[in-house]
């Protein structure tokens, strides 16, 4: 399948996702920490599950680059407890807009690392990000400033999850892929807030907290999954984490169905058209 593809299926599943982790930061009555605590673990299980289809487990990691899993672990981690902090004080919509500047985190990163080469185009494709990003942060008062804040900070984090997955992509298979990225996640968690995540859980409405959360873990797998792919095949994999920041849009569309969050939607869908239109600059 064409990495575009690929891609484009991922940007599907991290929209989805982007308006089931509302539901679940409002759904679920526990802890910032339990939650991410949770859709980790569960998506590990997913992971588990499906090995069979996705080419078994492979437990060899003499090839694999220890600094590159700890990378994903923190990232994924840390970055998930400042995403759930962040969206209790914002609609969808602005988190999903807010959450774009991991396309300029990525382009940063690739640029030190992964030695990309920006031409004017990809320049300027930049700057109309950063006016998306600034027309969401600094307009209205109710938009909640820590908020957006802790969103961004989930970005960068996000944004090492993503340059430390193009390199892991290339030396294990999807499945452990997955539950590395996901265990690695209930690891820095636990290791923090271990015994106040067990706490929640005790006291917690087990059937309910679950069946939210797994609800949730599914567009993640997914998105996990098929981008996991595209940054397999495709001949630059920052490129990638680049165009994944369209889902921007569709986000903003589903939040608009299924969240009813109809207020200044003329200025998020304008601002989400600005990172759809740096996203095809950048890429070229």
């Amino acid at each position: 399948m064409s990495w575009l593809f690929l891609t484009f299926t991922s940007v599907i599943f991290r929209a989805v996702y982007g308006v089931m982790s509302k539901v679940l930061s409002s759904k679920v009555k526990t802890s910032i920490y339990t939650q991410v605590a949770l859709l980790s673990f569960c998506g590990a299980v997913l992971g588990f599950i499906a090995s069979p289809l996705l080419g078994g487990l492979n437990f060899n990691f003499s090839s694999v680059s220890i600094v590159s899993i700890i990378l994903l672990m923190l990232g994924q981690g840390l970055g998930n407890i400042a995403y759930f902090s962040g969206i209790k004080n914002l609609t969808n919509g602005t988190t999903q807009i807010a959450f774009s500047s991991i396309l300029l985190f990525n382009t940063f990163l690739s640029l030190i690392f992964l030695h990309l080469h920006l031409s004017l185009l990809n320049v300027f494709g930049l700057v109309l990000l950063m006016l998306a990003i600034v027309s969401v942060i600094s307009g209205k008062i109710e938009l909640h400033r820590k908020g957006v804040a802790l969103i961004v900070l989930s970005a960068l984090l996000f944004s090492v999850f993503q340059l430390s997955s193009s390199q892991i992509s290339k030396q294990v298979g999807a499945a452990m892929y997955i539950i590395i990225a996901y265990l690695g996640s209930v690891v820095i968690i636990m290791a923090f807030k271990g015994k106040a995540v067990i706490q929640d859980l005790m006291s917690s409405r087990k059937r309910s907290t679950l069946s939210v959360t797994l609800l949730t873990a599914l567009p993640s797998s997914g998105y996990y999954l098929f981008s996991y792919y595209a940054y397999r095949s495709a001949p630059t994999p920052a490129k990638v984490a680049m165009l994944l920041t369209s889902q921007v849009v569709l986000t903003v569309f589903l939040s608009y169905f299924f969240l009813k969050e109809k207020g200044h939607v003329l200025r998020k869908i304008l601002a989400a058209v600005l990172v759809v239109t740096s996203a095809v600059l950048i890429k070229n």
